[in-house]
This record gives structure tokens, sequence and C-alpha cells, in this order.
């Protein structure tokens, strides 16, 4: 791909780091973000919205992030030449140099030759704040699309890693996620998943849900939606349906070694709906992941 001005400035740079006071911890009950507060909205999505909360009690806008809850979340953010505007999409930081979200973020504007510039951004998403910030470039040359993920398959190996092209600064708001150990052979049914949302309405919201059985998920998913050992699912009705989320965000489960990365967020319905949500299973595409990135799975 043709090399762009942006790519330059940020490889002379490496990432652009604003420092500043570290802001107090915000309050971390759930949060229902009043419409007026969304912007911007026209009225008729005003109205929209209001209707759907009206008609599902389920649906939640999240608890509201505090600064350094979640340092390996990413949001990748690419310049098509055909659009003016940027297509957007959820990442996680698995190591300083590589980011792990969906073919399905990547795959067209990398199989067009669509890209004009791509970077990501980490470090700021609470609260809307930037003053951690670092963004980082990235060319279609350093993406990798899993090559099963195509036409008529887009169900299945929904997975990409991005090569940064500087590696992020480490510090308490940016920090690699662990991925699943190579003996680690838990489906996490019944544990408690966190979910990353999204950067907007006030800042990075998080949900929390139940990690379903995929034959529970099957069961309860649209019957044209088809639930495979690639796949991990949350259950909606324990924890609420997230209006926010974007495809690529987290799933993280606790253990005793702190917080690992269990899925990410692959095909999602509005918020209306109580369906489950279906994510990509981490601990199915280890050997893909290692092929394709820096990362070193722990035995």
């Amino acid at each position: 791909m043709k090399s762009f001005v942006a790519a330059v400035v940020l490889c002379v740079l490496c990432v652009s780091v604003i420092g500043g006071v570290v802001l107090d911890d915000v309050e971390r009950s759930p949060v229902k973000i009043p419409i007026n507060h969304i912007s911007p909205v026209t009225e008729t999505a005003q109205n929209q919205s209001r209707s759907e909360e009206e008609e599902n009690r389920l649906s939640t806008y999240g608890y509201l992030a505090f600064p350094g809850q979640f340092p390996y979340h990413a949001e990748v953010l690419i310049k098509p030449k055909s659009l003016s505007y940027l297509h957007s999409c959820a990442g996680s930081l698995i190591t300083l140099k590589y980011v792990l979200t969906t073919a399905a973020c990547l795959y067209r504007w990398v199989n067009e030759n669509d890209i004009e510039y791509a970077f990501v951004t980490l470090g700021s998403l609470f609260n809307g704040d930037t003053q951690w910030e670092q963004r980082i470039n990235f060319t279609d040359d350093g993406i990798h699309t899993h090559p099963l993920y195509s036409k008529p398959n887009y169900e299945f190996n929904n997975i990409a890693t991005i090569h940064l092209d500087c590696p992020a600064t480490l510090n308490r708001f940016v920090q690699p996620i662990r991925l699943p150990r190579l003996t680690d052979m838990r489906t996490y049914e019944m544990m408690e998943g966190t979910a990353s949302g999204a950067k907007f309405i006030g800042g990075l919201k998080y949900l929390r849900n139940q990690v379903m059985s995929n034959e529970d998920c099957q069961r309860d998913i649209l019957p044209v939606f088809i639930i495979t050992a690639q796949h991990i699912c949350t259950n909606s009705l324990i924890g609420g349906v997230f209006c926010n989320r974007e495809f690529g965000s987290s799933l993280t489960v606790e253990d005793q070694n702190g917080r690992v990365l269990i899925g990410f967020a692959d095909y999602l319905f509005l918020c209306d709906s109580n369906y489950p949500t279906r994510h990509v299973r981490v601990s199915y595409f280890r050997d893909w992941i290692q092929m394709n990135s820096d990362y070193i799975f722990d035995l």
C-alpha cells in the first residue's frame, strides 16, 4: 500500500502521548444515559431509542469505566478511499505490537485495496478523555485476516491481527491483555464475563453477562445463526442487553491470575432484542494467533 503522510509522522514520533493529571475514579454504578446526552443524534433517532428502551427493560448503556480499567481496549479506525468518514470497530492489545480483532472489521477494505490510512487509539477511551491517548498507525501490509474468512463462510473464522507500525508505550492506561494458556481447556460456562463497549455516550462502557453453553446459545439465538466450537456466547437475560457494543469488543473473565481475554464480539443484535451475544472464542484460534502475531502462549 502506498504510504501516507500520517504514517510518516507517527513513525517519527512513534506514538503520541499527552500527559496530564490522573483523573479520580468515576462512579461505577450502572448508568442509564438520558437521550438528550447523546450527541449528535436526530429527533428520529431519539424517538427510536426511547421506544426501544420502553419496549425492552433489559436494554442498558452499561457501566461507566474508570481510568485504566480496560488498558488493553483499542479503537480501530480506517479511512477508506471510497468514504468521507472513518470506519471503526474495537480490538484488544495483546502485545506491544499487535491488536486482535474481527476479520469483518478489516476484510472488505483490505480485499478491495481501499485503505487511505488507518490507526488504532489506545489509552484514552474513558469518559471521552484524551490526556493519555496513544495513536499508532498501521497499513494493509500489517493486517492478517484468517484465510478461511471469505464468502460464503462469513459466519466462521472471523478473526484478524493488526501489526502496528510502532510499539505501544506501556503505562497505567495501556497494557496488553492475557490470552488463555495452551493447557486451558475451560469452556467458561456460568462464569461472569465482562464485555467492553464503545467510546460513545460519555466514555467507554462495559457490561457483565453470564457465559452460556454453546448448546443453550444455539437454542436461544435466531435459528439462522450457527454456534460452533469457535464461538462463545453471553446471556443477555443475565446482565442486560448492551446497546452500544462494537464488533471486536472484548469479553474477559477473572481467574486466580487476573483477567483473561476469552472472546470478542462477533455478532450483535439491536438493544430491543434479548438474544445472546455471539463472540469469537479465543482459545479455538490459539495456533493461528501464535502464527500471526508475536504473542507467546503460556503452557
